[in-house]
């Protein structure tokens, strides 16, 4: 007899009598919000081969052990998230320190999003075979093992394939850590309550990432006489153990999940492993090719070829799922779907926007207005707090009115609201010039990142909607890919822009300033007062402008297919099976 689950129930609101995981399964974490890490593709099938006597009784800890388990989550979380944004003020050290090229510039914030964005539709697989706490243990070794390799990093190249492997890392701690902290609260410890402390802890790595880079990059020149950019790793590793530590202890005598070898051969069998090597292959082809722009330029036959191949590669990748037996990386009924599509393509170009705009605001900082990594990622607070703190006034309303409305209204003029605003924000950003007064440098950048915070949290919420319960699984699992894949390919296309535009505008006197994607700090301010300081610094602002000319243009166009939004009955949703309470754990969450 099937179990009784409750329409936006999380893991941890299963708590059925028997405690069958297979349960948990079938009702994926549907609360979660846009700015929550990727859910986890568990699907009935695949657990299916497991025998009925694997059941797990439903976990229960004390109040004090759920505050030490959830410390030790946040610390580890805090890390893995911290790592995508905290090379963003340390990459002009960086590029000075390592002599990074033009192609390699980039690399070094990709690399880390890319392998973090290509393990994701398998961990949540594997930790049903081996064990959450299991994989948690090697995703925080191997985070440790990447990071302890970029601190030692002698060149360019070490230092990427470094960050390839902590991005293989982080994408496990982010997952399991979200799965166990969801597994470890029982139902009556109001689980959304719970839930906001990682919320709280993704907020703020958006915030202290650009300003613990901006630490790391200033301190060598004052406290110590190695290059202390390599702090930023470093540091990881103390912490990863500590976090590990209290995990663990915290977790002692907890059994989350039991092993079955049987499932090793569902996964072979089942999960659509030629799917993700198409995925991930095309976009690998696309952001390779946007790297060799900056080196090579546009029309080079490299970055054509590259760049055209990388899109037929995705076009094989959508035949293919549309042809294979095995359990797709999207839903074939999605593509059906305009609401399911539309929201996709908001959510791509959303993290597009928002990670070109970390990066190069940045940037502009130490460059145009000569400001060091610190002070620069204190400038920085007004965009990054604006896009963290925006999103807990939009949750709080949707909670409001689905409540009472029991519809996707909300969630769509939030959209709608946020894109027109972000919109508006990147609009005013083309007016920030190195002399504009301090209250500009603000406001402008305060109201792109109010606009993005307001979208962290109501696209996942519609999304769910759109899809058929039994596609809720894997439409969560694309949603999360596609919001990763944007993010990497917003720095990647971000970069190339910066180096198209520079090129044009300097003539060779000034070659050595512009780093490829990024400007070389040192020679800018070895230029001291005068014309050719000037005319860098005319090149640097103008290049950037183009970036928030081309995520203004994106913005708006997502704005406009918001508009084409339907309103959704949450009734009618995937996530209802059972009629729906007053209050669910989607009315109380926020970010």
């Amino acid at each position: 007899m099937p179990h009784k689950v409750p329409p936006s129930s999380s893991l941890q609101d299963i708590s059925d009598e028997d405690g069958s995981f297979r349960a948990r399964a079938a009702c994926t974490d549907s609360h979660w919000r846009d700015s929550d890490p990727p859910s986890h593709s568990w699907r009935p099938s695949l657990l299916a081969d497991s025998s009925p006597e694997e059941k797990s009784p439903p976990v229960k800890l004390s109040t004090s052990r759920l505050l030490m388990a959830h410390f030790g989550a946040a610390l580890t979380l805090f890390l893995a998230t911290t790592d995508a944004t905290i090379v963003s003020t340390m990459l002009p050290s960086i590029v000075g320190d390592l002599q990074a090229n033009a192609t390699e510039y980039t690399w070094i914030g990709v690399a880390y999003m890319l392998t973090q964005t290509a393990c994701q539709p398998l961990y949540g697989r594997v930790s049903d075979i081996i064990g959450r706490k299991q994989l948690l243990c090697i995703s925080i070794a191997i985070f440790a093992m990447g990071s302890l390799f970029c601190g030692v990093s002698q060149n360019v190249k070490m230092l990427i394939a470094s960050r390839a492997l902590s991005g293989i890392g982080g994408g496990g701690i982010v997952s399991c850590v979200w799965v166990i902290t969801s597994e470890i609260v029982a139902e009556e410890h109001n689980s959304a309550k719970w839930s906001q402390a990682l919320s709280v802890t993704w907020c703020c790595s958006a915030v202290a990432g650009p300003l613990l880079g901006g630490i790391f990059s200033d301190g060598s020149r004052h406290l110590m006489s190695f290059p202390s950019w390599r702090w930023g790793f470093y540091l990881n590793l103390p912490v990863c153990i500590v976090g590990l530590l209290v995990l663990l202890v915290s977790l002692r005598n907890v059994h989350l999940r039991p092993v079955s070898e049987a499932l090793w051969d569902s996964l072979l069998r089942r999960f659509d492993f030629g799917g993700l090597f198409l995925f991930m292959g095309g976009t690998s082809c696309i952001i390779v090719g946007f790297s060799f722009a900056t080196g090579v330029g546009w029309n080079a036959p490299s970055t054509i070829v590259l760049v055209v191949l990388g899109l037929l590669v995705l076009g094989l990748g959508g035949y293919y799922e549309a042809c294979t037996t095995r359990e797709t990386l999207f839903p074939p009924t999605i593509f059906r779907n305009f609401d399911a599509v539309g929201l996709l393509v908001i959510v791509f170009l959303h993290n597009f926007a928002f990670n070109a705009g970390t990066f190069y605001l940045a940037l502009f900082y130490q460059a145009a207005d000569g400001l060091p990594p610190l002070q620069a990622g204190i400038q920085m607070l007004p965009y990054t707090l604006g896009s963290s703190l925006a999103s807990m006034p939009a949750a709080w309303f949707i909670g409001f009115w689905q409540k009472r409305n029991r519809n996707t209204c909300a969630q769509r003029w939030v959209t709608s609201f946020g894109l027109i605003i972000c919109t508006l924000g990147f609009g005013l950003l083309n007016l920030v010039q190195a002399e504009s007064p301090n209250h500009v440098k603000v406001i402008f950048p305060l109201v792109a990142g109010t606009g993005l915070g307001l979208l962290f949290h109501a696209p996942y919420q519609i999304f769910t909607k759109a899809l058929n319960p039994c596609e809720l699984a894997t439409g969560t699992s694309a949603f999360f890919l596609i919001r990763f894949t944007g993010a990497t390919i917003g720095i990647s296309v971000a970069g190339a822009i910066f180096d198209a535009r520079t090129a044009s505008l300097n003539s060779g006197d000034l070659e050595s300033i512009f780093s490829g994607s990024s400007v070389d700090i040192g020679s800018l301010k070895a230029l001291g007062a005068g014309p050719a300081r000037d005319r860098a610094l005319d090149s640097i602002t103008l290049a950037i402008q183009m970036i928030w000319i081309v995520c203004t243009s994106l913005l708006g166009i997502a704005f406009m297919i918001s508009l084409l939004l339907g309103k959704l009955s949450i009734e009618g949703s995937a996530t209802h099976v059972n009629p729906v309470p007053e209050k669910t754990p989607i009315d109380a969450s926020s970010v």
